[in-house]
């Protein structure tokens, strides 16, 4: 293997990795919506889903108002 050929498998392996940590967050994030939007259902305070998700209240009321239209 050359050397350019050694550097082009670091770049696509790194890309890759990248792109692993990505998914990893957006699925995290989408989990976090989830558990807001069913526990707003329930009735659950936006101070407790903030807590539990760790966003901040604006954060919480600007995912609900985004996804249920309030």
């Amino acid at each position: 293997m050359t050397t350019y050929e050694m550097i082009e498998q670091i770049g696509v392996e790194k890309g890759i990795e990248k792109g692993i940590e990505k998914g990893i967050e957006k699925g995290i994030e989408q989990n976090k919506v989830d558990i807001i939007l069913k526990g707003h259902q329930k009735g659950a305070s936006i101070e407790f889903l903030a807590d539990i998700t760790g966003l901040s209240p604006e954060r919480v009321k600007e995912i609900i108002s985004q996804n249920t239209g309030l």
